[in-house]
């Protein structure tokens, strides 16, 4: 625990720093490295000492101009700086601005992701033999040669999003048998990898599975509602997530929910199937028998109850009605 302290913090001797820089640290695992860059140039700023160099900083923080140049991309991209003549990671001449704004966090700023010489990124492949295999691999996966952003990318898969070698080419196994070779997808995917803590190749080989049933699953409720001529929107997958994985819906009744909505409703809408469905889920509705029946499933130790199947349905109809009344479809 924190003791209160018998003195208040001096007026002089301290400086002040906003509130959001510690807060990075739980929020998204800001580098201690990166905040130590920011406090020491935020207290030469607020001494007004402000010709000082990318260069200098690195040499006073006995750290490399890499890592300075990293931790004001880190805090440009979360509006905490603006970074000024900014041409490449190579070039650590630029100008930083401190921003005291916290109400426009996202103007201004640049795109975060580490950047890595290719010197840095080959001292480091001669010094983990595993890494350089990784290289090798990825690189007879790939069927070629990998160009240096590709290497750069690659190499932020494991020392920025921190997953392991295995895991790192079982990933780029999987995406490349699905056709997807750029490794600016991956990188997209190489970020949910890391945010749902796949660390071993046992996790990654769930993943991977679960994410077939998925697939699997989705295409066929695109063939139930007759949509085949493009791409599921992210609303409409995220609908069909939660049929699959929270209302557990077999596609026997995403088929059924789909009909009464077409009935009802003369046209396609995930709302009104979702309502639907999620009023099956809530009274325990499983089957299409019980749907075309109106019956809910006898409890235990109980006598069997009835229910007003047509009552219930245009009452979810009408809640529809109520909160999507002045929306169009918009291919929900």
């Amino acid at each position: 625990m924190i003791i209160a302290s018998k003195s208040p913090c001096p007026e002089s001797g301290s400086f002040r720093v906003p509130d959001r820089v510690a807060d990075l640290l739980t929020e998204v695992g800001c580098p201690t490295v990166y905040l130590a860059v920011y406090l020491y140039t935020l207290r030469q700023y607020q001494a007004g000492n402000l010709n000082i160099s990318n260069d200098f900083i690195a040499e006073h923080l006995k750290i490399s101009r890499i890592d300075v140049v990293n931790a004001f991309l880190f805090y440009s991209s979360q509006g905490l700086l603006k970074i000024h003549r900014f041409t490449s990671v190579d070039d650590g001449d630029f100008d930083v601005e401190f921003c005291f704004d916290t109400k426009n966090t996202a103007n201004g700023s640049v795109p975060f992701r580490p950047s890595y010489k290719s010197s840095e990124i080959s001292r480091r492949l001669r010094e983990n033999p595993r890494m350089s295999q990784m290289y090798n691999i990825v690189s007879q996966i790939l069927g070629k040669t990998l160009s240096s952003a590709d290497a750069e990318l690659l190499y932020s898969f494991y020392d920025f999003y921190a997953l392991p070698v295995e895991v790192i080419i079982v990933l780029i196994e999987y995406y490349v048998s699905k056709g997807k070779r750029s490794m600016k997808y991956m990188e997209k995917e190489v970020g949910k990898w890391a945010s749902a803590g796949i660390d071993t190749v046992k996790k990654a080989k769930a993943y991977i599975e679960k994410r077939e049933e998925f697939l699997s699953y989705a295409g066929r409720v695109r063939s139930i509602i007759g949509i085949q001529e493009r791409h599921l929107t992210a609303r409409e997958l995220t609908l069909i997530k939660h049929w699959q994985n929270e209302l557990a819906m077999s596609l026997d009744m995403v088929k059924t929910a789909f009909e009464l909505t077409v009935n009802q409703t003369g046209k396609l809408s995930f709302a009104y199937m979702n309502k639907i469905m999620e009023s099956w889920a809530a009274n325990n509705i499983r089957s299409t028998a019980q749907v075309a029946s109106g019956k809910k499933p006898a409890a235990k130790n109980s006598k069997p109850d009835r229910y007003d199947f047509e009552a219930l349905q245009r009452q979810a109809f009408a809640n529809v009605n109520r909160t999507d009344r002045r929306k169009e479809d918009n291919g929900i």
